[in-house]
């Protein structure tokens, strides 16, 4: 998401991050040490376990601090590291004494970044572009087969209109009419489209496309910290990279157009996985997927579903991170693995898969 100011700043350093001073006793009791003004040190923090209680606990004060300048964050789970991971996005960046005013215990690790905060990412195979959507382009996802014996895709909740019936919305995958079969955007982000089933509309094809090829698609893997993972989306291209964190919830800010206007809601999301993919408006719905051998034509197994990231402005445009010199941050809707071969959230939806 682009800063307020037309130039990108580095991130502050992981280790502090300044909240209201009321709040500083029921951070400590939450196992986050507090800075003592006259001796300087910080009070030991209890081992704690890194799982969802104590993301939602870490979450819960971050939402009720009244910190100076941020614009949004998120926290997650590193289960590897026993961490949890927090980023606060503060365009404006924190003052000395807000840095100072706080510490972190040792099973929280923060990132400032001086940027706004995060947007969900709005501009027949998976990678392909899909618009008419009333609220920009996305990328189509993985290809689907609904109960109904119909083909379709998946992609992201928040390419649909909301005040639009899901069913009656349409879309062009490449030169395929489309209709929107149903979505979510809050508490989740996940939308699924219906292939027209006449006789000349092409099946949908269990692969993606990207810049290196197409790769089938064999299965599901569920995401890890440290997976390598890869995504195609229509303004990015191919970009590859790790997981970061797991089980992670993120506040997307609302998008207004030139006029003051609401064209996007913000929302809070939960249950995403964290990487550090570059991805830009247009890229929201696109594949995520394990890292392909050299090649074209070799097999992938679906990860999860392009949400959203954070970018920055750059020669007038938004940029993922990386290009202005700071770590990428982006979300994805995780696939799960059920009976047969079904995924989940998508109710009556089963991923294709090639022989």
């Amino acid at each position: 998401m682009p800063p307020k100011g037309s130039h990108a700043r580095r991130p502050r350093p992981l280790k502090a991050a300044a909240f209201g001073l009321g709040l500083l006793t029921v951070l400590g009791v939450a196992g986050i040490g507090i800075a003592n003004e006259d001796s300087g040190s910080a009070s030991t923090a209890n081992t704690v376990k890194a799982d969802a209680s104590r993301r939602d606990e870490v979450f819960g004060l971050v939402n009720a601090a009244d910190i100076p300048g941020l614009d949004g964050f998120s926290v997650g789970i590193d289960p590897v590291a026993e961490k949890i991971g927090v980023h606060l996005f503060v365009p404006e960046g924190l003052s000395a004494a807000a840095k100072e005013a706080l510490q972190f215990g040792d099973d929280v690790t923060v990132t400032v970044q001086e940027a706004s905060a995060p947007a969900s990412h709005v501009n027949a195979s998976g990678g392909a572009s899909i618009g008419g959507l009333g609220s920009g382009s996305c990328t189509a996802g993985f290809a689907v087969g609904l109960a109904n014996g119909q083909s379709g895709f998946i992609t992201a909740g928040h390419c649909f209109t909301a005040g639009v019936t899901a069913n009656r919305q349409t879309a062009l995958i490449g030169s395929v009419p489309s209709t929107g079969h149903s979505f979510n955007f809050g508490p989740s982000d996940w939308g699924i489209y219906a292939l027209n089933a006449s006789p000349d509309t092409n099946d949908a094809l269990p692969q993606v496309i990207s810049d290196n090829g197409t790769h089938p698609v064999r299965g599901i893997t569920a995401p890890t910290v440290g997976l390598d993972i890869c995504k195609h989306g229509i303004t990015t291209g191919t970009t590859c990279g790790k997981v970061t964190l797991v089980n992670t919830r993120v506040t997307y800010r609302e998008v207004k157009d030139s006029a003051g206007n609401i064209i996007k809601p913000g929302a809070q999301v939960n249950g995403v996985i964290q990487s550090d993919l570059c991805s830009e408006p247009g890229d929201s719905g696109s594949a995520v997927y394990t890292r392909p051998a050299a090649g074209s034509n070799t097999a992938i197994n679906a990860v999860a579903v392009h949400s959203g990231g954070s970018t920055v402005k750059l020669s007038g445009r938004d940029v993922c991170l990386e290009k202005a010199g700071f770590n990428n941050v982006a979300w994805h809707v995780p696939m799960s693995a059920t009976p047969a071969k079904s995924t989940n959230p998508f109710d009556d939806v089963f991923i294709k898969v090639a022989s």
